[in-house]
């Protein structure tokens, strides 16, 4: 923003007092050049980042001027769960911002005592949620105080300037999406329990994607669904959510038979050719028109195996019977089939992938193979034929607008 006036400038002087220390802060840094810049890095005690950093009050900031994003709290608050809750707890760098830095050179090359004077103003460039995490953890747990984060200080040039090293250090990083963060993190009792069920599986571990959030319609794909997607079938199948998850797959024995069930459910449901093909051979010109390699599917039939479970338990039988899956085989599980719209497809023939949809195609599932529907799936086939007349209304009603087109010689 350029100062045009003195009292813009003013305005903006006030913002940044709201940024002073009341004491300075002094360290050991390590100097080095970036660009065109010297930056100095160096660690930081919890205790001293509460006390001389706020957050950024962007409220106060003057008309057209903006040095961070307001805070996201409860990304501060999951700061502070992960320190309470982890004793092997790690950080990225933060980025200060600061006004001055008086430097004393020392005997050892690139090193230097640091001082941030009380009245230099300073705010994290980067780092606002760790801040806030970290002074939030304080509170409760002030023995943490001497744990370390690093800080990378920069001197201000400007708020334009300044600015600038918001957008230049958060534009271009891509964040690991869901799939590759389950596949990494063995922390979450979740996200083993999704991999050792993959892993485990005969059927499905050269068709379930551990990079990708989501699995594109190529033809030369080998995977039919992703981690992500299948953490997310497991949690519809089993009937818990991320948190009650991490109680219930504690124990591994719970876990094992999961995947005991898993496994047979996938084996059982290749009796159908169509999936057969598809868990055998992959994405190809044989999945192109077919509702398999679909996340809705993969949830239907999370809901599907629900129900299976279901009315296992209430036969009692020791020994399960899956005859029952031989129903299956018949049943055409392409775009082409009309069962299918109203159902996971639209009046243009596309994908939805919400509630009912999952309810819509796993009741079709029970219905053929016989099984006994719960109560949250009984009314669903009414639904089903109320989304189909809407389908025909919405088609007809699209044939009469292109009808009611203009021929072109008429214009």
């Amino acid at each position: 923003m350029a100062l045009t006036n003195t009292k813009q400038a003013k305005e903006l002087a006030a913002y940044y007092s709201k940024m002073r220390g009341d004491s300075p802060l002094t360290f050991n840094a390590i100097e080095g050049k970036e660009g065109d810049r010297l930056t100095y890095v160096a660690k930081i005690q919890f205790a001293e980042l509460a006390q001389h950093f706020d957050i950024v009050p962007t409220d106060k900031a003057p008309k057209g001027v903006m040095l961070q994003r307001e805070l996201a709290a409860s990304r501060g608050r999951n700061i502070a769960k992960y320190i309470k809750n982890n004793d092997d707890f790690i950080f990225p760098s933060l980025i200060a911002v600061v006004e001055k830095i008086e430097l004393t050179k020392l005997s050892i090359t690139d090193i230097v005592k640091a001082t941030l004077p009380a009245a230099s103003f300073r705010y994290f460039v980067d780092g606002q949620g760790r801040l806030f995490g970290i002074k939030d953890v304080l509170k409760a747990l002030p023995e943490l105080g001497n744990q370390c984060v690093d800080v990378k200080f920069v001197l201000s040039r400007g708020v334009e300037a300044d600015a600038q090293i918001f957008t230049d250090v958060n534009k271009t990083p891509t964040s690991p999406n869901a799939s590759q963060c389950i596949a990494m993190d063995s922390r979450k009792v979740m996200s083993t329990f999704a991999k050792d069920a993959v892993l485990t599986n005969e059927h499905l571990r050269s068709r379930i994607d551990f990079t990708k959030k989501s699995v594109t319609a190529s033809s030369d794909s080998p995977y039919l669904w992703t981690l992500n997607q299948y953490s997310k079938f497991l949690q519809m199948l089993t009937g818990t959510t991320s948190t009650t998850a991490e109680k219930l797959f504690a124990d591994p024995e719970q876990r094992n038979q999961w995947i005991a069930f898993t496994n047979k459910f996938f084996e059982k449901l290749q009796v159908n050719a169509f999936i057969e093909n598809s868990i055998s051979l992959g994405r190809g010109e044989w999945t192109r028109n077919s509702i398999v390699p679909t996340s809705v599917f993969l949830k239907s039939l999370a809901l599907f195996g629900k129900v299976i479970l279901l009315n296992f338990a209430s036969r009692g039988d020791e020994t399960p019977d899956w005859s029952f899956m031989d129903k299956l085989s018949d049943v055409v599980f392409s775009t082409i089939n009309p069962e299918w719209s109203g159902r996971c497809l639209n009046y243009r023939g596309r994908f939805e992938d919400k509630t009912f949809n999952h309810r819509a195609m796993a009741s079709y599932l029970c219905m053929v193979t016989g099984l006994e529907v719960p109560e949250e799936l009984e009314t669903v086939e009414e639904e089903v034929l109320r989304a189909r007349a809407d389908i025909l209304k919405l088609k007809r009603e699209a044939n009469k607008a292109q009808t009611a087109l203009p021929l072109e010689e008429d214009v």
